[in-house]
Protein backbone atom coordinates (compact mmCIF):
# COMPACT_ATOMS: atom_id res chain seq x y z
CA UNK A 1 0.00 0.00 0.00
CA UNK A 2 1.66 3.15 -1.27
CA UNK A 3 0.91 6.02 0.80
CA UNK A 4 3.49 8.45 -0.20
CA UNK A 5 3.59 10.69 -2.77
CA UNK A 6 4.27 14.11 -1.56
CA UNK A 7 2.27 16.96 -0.15
CA UNK A 8 -0.69 16.62 -2.31
CA UNK A 9 -1.43 13.13 -1.48
CA UNK A 10 -1.09 14.07 2.06
CA UNK A 11 -3.66 16.56 1.78
CA UNK A 12 -6.29 14.69 -0.49
CA UNK A 13 -5.29 12.18 2.73
CA UNK A 14 -6.67 14.76 5.39
CA UNK A 15 -10.10 15.82 3.27
CA UNK A 16 -10.60 12.29 3.13
CA UNK A 17 -10.42 11.77 6.88
CA UNK A 18 -12.21 15.12 8.15
CA UNK A 19 -14.97 14.47 5.33
CA UNK A 20 -15.39 11.26 6.93
CA UNK A 21 -15.29 12.85 10.19
CA UNK A 22 -18.03 15.20 8.96
CA UNK A 23 -20.54 12.49 8.00
CA UNK A 24 -21.01 11.31 11.63
CA UNK A 25 -20.65 14.61 13.44
CA UNK A 26 -24.45 14.36 14.15
CA UNK A 27 -23.91 10.73 15.75
CA UNK A 28 -21.40 11.63 18.14
CA UNK A 29 -22.29 12.11 21.77
CA UNK A 30 -20.94 11.64 25.53
CA UNK A 31 -19.14 8.58 26.29
CA UNK A 32 -21.40 5.52 27.30
CA UNK A 33 -21.37 4.17 30.78
CA UNK A 34 -19.64 0.77 29.23
CA UNK A 35 -16.72 3.15 27.09
CA UNK A 36 -13.46 3.55 29.10
CA UNK A 37 -12.11 5.98 26.51
CA UNK A 38 -8.74 6.15 27.55
CA UNK A 39 -6.58 2.80 29.31
CA UNK A 40 -3.28 2.39 29.01
CA UNK A 41 -0.95 -0.57 28.96
CA UNK A 42 2.56 -0.86 30.17
CA UNK A 43 4.50 -2.91 27.21
CA UNK A 44 8.67 -3.39 26.23
CA UNK A 45 8.21 -0.25 28.80
CA UNK A 46 6.08 1.95 26.92
CA UNK A 47 2.92 3.39 27.72
CA UNK A 48 0.55 1.97 25.06
CA UNK A 49 -2.84 3.39 24.99
CA UNK A 50 -6.51 2.00 24.17
CA UNK A 51 -10.11 2.73 24.18
CA UNK A 52 -12.38 0.04 25.83
CA UNK A 53 -15.66 -0.75 25.72
CA UNK A 54 -17.25 -3.56 27.90
CA UNK A 55 -21.07 -3.55 26.97
CA UNK A 56 -23.18 -5.16 29.75
CA UNK A 57 -23.86 -7.73 26.94
CA UNK A 58 -20.88 -9.27 27.00
CA UNK A 59 -20.95 -12.66 29.30
CA UNK A 60 -19.06 -14.98 30.42
CA UNK A 61 -15.82 -15.70 28.02
CA UNK A 62 -17.29 -12.90 25.31
CA UNK A 63 -15.73 -12.51 22.12
CA UNK A 64 -12.96 -10.34 22.17
CA UNK A 65 -12.78 -7.45 18.48
CA UNK A 66 -10.18 -5.60 18.12
CA UNK A 67 -10.22 -2.37 15.80
CA UNK A 68 -7.07 -0.89 14.03
CA UNK A 69 -7.74 3.04 13.19
CA UNK A 70 -6.45 4.48 9.87
CA UNK A 71 -3.64 7.09 9.44
CA UNK A 72 -3.52 10.60 9.85
CA UNK A 73 -6.81 12.06 12.10
CA UNK A 74 -8.05 9.03 12.42
CA UNK A 75 -7.87 7.65 15.87
CA UNK A 76 -9.32 4.95 18.78
CA UNK A 77 -11.73 8.20 19.75
CA UNK A 78 -12.58 8.87 15.53
CA UNK A 79 -13.08 5.52 14.59
CA UNK A 80 -15.82 4.42 16.82
CA UNK A 81 -17.80 8.02 15.20
CA UNK A 82 -17.74 6.31 11.40
CA UNK A 83 -17.86 2.87 12.02
CA UNK A 84 -20.81 1.93 14.61
CA UNK A 85 -18.39 -0.83 16.14
CA UNK A 86 -19.46 0.16 19.99
CA UNK A 87 -23.24 -0.99 18.45
CA UNK A 88 -21.83 -3.72 17.02
CA UNK A 89 -20.04 -5.03 20.25
CA UNK A 90 -23.06 -4.08 22.37
CA UNK A 91 -25.87 -6.02 19.92
CA UNK A 92 -23.40 -9.25 19.79
CA UNK A 93 -21.89 -9.02 23.62
CA UNK A 94 -18.53 -8.57 22.33
CA UNK A 95 -15.52 -7.17 24.54
CA UNK A 96 -13.95 -4.08 21.87
CA UNK A 97 -10.83 -2.50 22.04
CA UNK A 98 -9.38 0.23 19.80
CA UNK A 99 -5.59 -0.04 20.62
CA UNK A 100 -3.59 3.21 19.43
CA UNK A 101 -0.71 3.12 17.09
CA UNK A 102 2.66 4.06 18.20
CA UNK A 103 3.29 6.71 15.72
CA UNK A 104 -0.38 7.51 14.51
CA UNK A 105 -0.08 4.78 12.02
CA UNK A 106 0.45 1.27 11.55
CA UNK A 107 3.69 0.19 10.22
CA UNK A 108 4.11 -0.06 6.48
CA UNK A 109 6.76 -2.21 6.82
CA UNK A 110 8.23 -5.02 8.23
CA UNK A 111 11.23 -5.25 11.12
CA UNK A 112 11.65 -3.63 14.40
CA UNK A 113 8.77 -1.23 14.62
CA UNK A 114 6.59 -4.18 13.45
CA UNK A 115 7.71 -6.62 16.12
CA UNK A 116 6.70 -3.89 18.43
CA UNK A 117 3.15 -3.19 17.49
CA UNK A 118 2.56 -6.95 17.41
CA UNK A 119 3.96 -7.32 20.99
CA UNK A 120 1.35 -4.93 21.92
CA UNK A 121 -1.21 -6.28 20.65
CA UNK A 122 -0.29 -9.77 22.21
CA UNK A 123 -0.48 -7.95 25.59
CA UNK A 124 -4.03 -6.39 24.91
CA UNK A 125 -5.28 -9.79 23.94
CA UNK A 126 -3.42 -11.37 27.20
CA UNK A 127 -4.86 -8.41 28.92
CA UNK A 128 -8.41 -8.64 27.84
CA UNK A 129 -8.52 -12.91 28.68
CA UNK A 130 -7.14 -11.50 32.37
CA UNK A 131 -9.30 -8.80 33.26
CA UNK A 132 -12.43 -9.50 31.02
CA UNK A 133 -12.44 -12.76 31.01
CA UNK A 134 -12.84 -13.07 26.99
CA UNK A 135 -12.81 -16.31 25.00
CA UNK A 136 -9.13 -17.48 23.16
CA UNK A 137 -10.62 -19.06 20.48
CA UNK A 138 -12.88 -15.84 19.58
CA UNK A 139 -10.15 -13.19 18.63
CA UNK A 140 -12.03 -11.20 15.71
CA UNK A 141 -9.67 -8.54 13.62
CA UNK A 142 -11.12 -5.55 11.93
CA UNK A 143 -9.04 -2.81 10.22
CA UNK A 144 -9.90 0.41 8.27
CA UNK A 145 -7.11 1.93 5.41
CA UNK A 146 -3.88 1.85 7.25
CA UNK A 147 -5.54 -0.20 10.05
CA UNK A 148 -6.83 -2.84 7.20
CA UNK A 149 -3.59 -3.10 5.45
CA UNK A 150 -2.39 -3.83 9.14
CA UNK A 151 -4.36 -6.00 10.27
CA UNK A 152 -3.63 -8.32 6.77
CA UNK A 153 0.07 -8.60 8.31
CA UNK A 154 -1.23 -9.04 11.85
CA UNK A 155 -3.62 -12.27 10.17
CA UNK A 156 -0.71 -13.56 8.93
CA UNK A 157 1.59 -13.54 11.79
CA UNK A 158 -0.78 -14.77 14.62
CA UNK A 159 -3.58 -17.01 12.31
CA UNK A 160 -3.67 -19.30 15.05
CA UNK A 161 -5.60 -16.85 17.38
CA UNK A 162 -8.08 -15.42 15.31
CA UNK A 163 -11.53 -16.47 14.61
CA UNK A 164 -12.62 -13.78 11.69
CA UNK A 165 -10.99 -10.84 10.07
CA UNK A 166 -12.83 -7.48 8.45
CA UNK A 167 -10.56 -5.32 6.27
CA UNK A 168 -12.53 -2.39 5.28
CA UNK A 169 -10.98 -0.11 2.30
CA UNK A 170 -7.47 -1.71 2.74
CA UNK A 171 -4.82 -3.40 0.83
CA UNK A 172 -2.85 -6.50 0.83
CA UNK A 173 0.21 -4.25 0.11
CA UNK A 174 3.26 -6.43 0.12
CA UNK A 175 1.86 -9.05 2.09
CA UNK A 176 0.08 -10.30 -1.68
CA UNK A 177 3.55 -11.95 -2.03
CA UNK A 178 3.63 -14.61 0.02
CA UNK A 179 0.73 -14.58 2.76
CA UNK A 180 0.54 -17.75 4.35
CA UNK A 181 -1.99 -18.46 7.60
CA UNK A 182 -1.58 -21.93 9.72
CA UNK A 183 -5.49 -21.21 10.25
CA UNK A 184 -8.18 -20.95 7.58
CA UNK A 185 -10.27 -17.98 9.65
CA UNK A 186 -13.13 -16.75 7.66
CA UNK A 187 -12.77 -13.15 5.88
CA UNK A 188 -15.03 -10.21 4.88
CA UNK A 189 -13.47 -7.65 2.93
CA UNK A 190 -15.45 -4.06 1.88
CA UNK A 191 -14.52 -1.77 -0.54
CA UNK A 192 -16.00 1.28 -2.16
CA UNK A 193 -15.83 2.04 -5.75
CA UNK A 194 -15.17 5.46 -5.69
CA UNK A 195 -12.73 5.45 -3.02
CA UNK A 196 -9.95 8.03 -4.16
CA UNK A 197 -7.56 7.13 -1.80
CA UNK A 198 -7.55 3.11 -2.07
CA UNK A 199 -8.29 2.22 -5.06
CA UNK A 200 -11.44 -0.63 -5.29
CA UNK A 201 -8.99 -2.83 -7.19
CA UNK A 202 -7.03 -3.03 -4.26
CA UNK A 203 -10.33 -4.41 -2.54
CA UNK A 204 -10.83 -6.77 -5.25
CA UNK A 205 -7.35 -8.11 -5.41
CA UNK A 206 -7.83 -8.59 -1.37
CA UNK A 207 -10.76 -10.43 -1.82
CA UNK A 208 -9.53 -12.86 -4.30
CA UNK A 209 -6.25 -13.21 -2.66
CA UNK A 210 -8.06 -14.81 0.67
CA UNK A 211 -9.99 -17.08 -2.02
CA UNK A 212 -7.43 -18.99 -3.57
CA UNK A 213 -5.61 -19.59 0.43
CA UNK A 214 -8.82 -21.38 1.02
CA UNK A 215 -10.14 -18.93 3.29
CA UNK A 216 -13.69 -18.49 3.66
CA UNK A 217 -13.89 -15.43 2.07
CA UNK A 218 -16.75 -12.72 1.36
CA UNK A 219 -16.07 -9.66 -0.72
CA UNK A 220 -18.68 -6.42 -0.23
CA UNK A 221 -18.53 -3.07 -2.78
CA UNK A 222 -20.28 -0.42 -2.48
CA UNK A 223 -21.31 1.74 -5.49
CA UNK A 224 -20.36 5.65 -5.07
CA UNK A 225 -18.88 5.14 -1.61
CA UNK A 226 -15.72 6.52 -1.25
CA UNK A 227 -13.08 6.17 1.87
CA UNK A 228 -15.28 5.27 4.49
CA UNK A 229 -16.68 3.12 6.53
CA UNK A 230 -19.99 1.45 4.94
CA UNK A 231 -21.82 1.77 8.21
CA UNK A 232 -25.10 3.07 6.56
CA UNK A 233 -25.33 -0.47 3.98
CA UNK A 234 -25.53 -2.10 7.23
CA UNK A 235 -21.87 -3.90 6.14
CA UNK A 236 -21.48 -4.17 10.73
CA UNK A 237 -24.32 -7.14 10.67
CA UNK A 238 -22.63 -8.61 7.49
CA UNK A 239 -19.78 -8.85 8.97
CA UNK A 240 -20.67 -10.63 12.11
CA UNK A 241 -22.91 -12.99 9.84
CA UNK A 242 -20.09 -13.99 8.23
CA UNK A 243 -18.36 -14.68 10.88
CA UNK A 244 -20.45 -16.84 12.95
CA UNK A 245 -21.45 -18.75 9.60
CA UNK A 246 -18.31 -19.50 9.01
CA UNK A 247 -16.38 -20.63 12.07
CA UNK A 248 -12.38 -20.99 12.14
Amino acid sequence: MDLGGGTSRRTVLQAAALGAVGLVTGRASAEARDVYPDQSLRVDGLLRRYRLVVPASANAKPPLMIALHGMLIDSPSVMPLYTGLDEMARARGCVLVYPKSFENHWPLSFGSKLQRELRFLDALVSEMQRTRGTDPQRNYLLGMSNGGYFAVVVASRRSQFLAGLAVHSGSAGVMGFGFETKRKFPVFVAHGDADPIINVRDGRYLGDMFRRLNHPTAYAEFPGLGHIWARDQDVNARIWSHWTEHPA
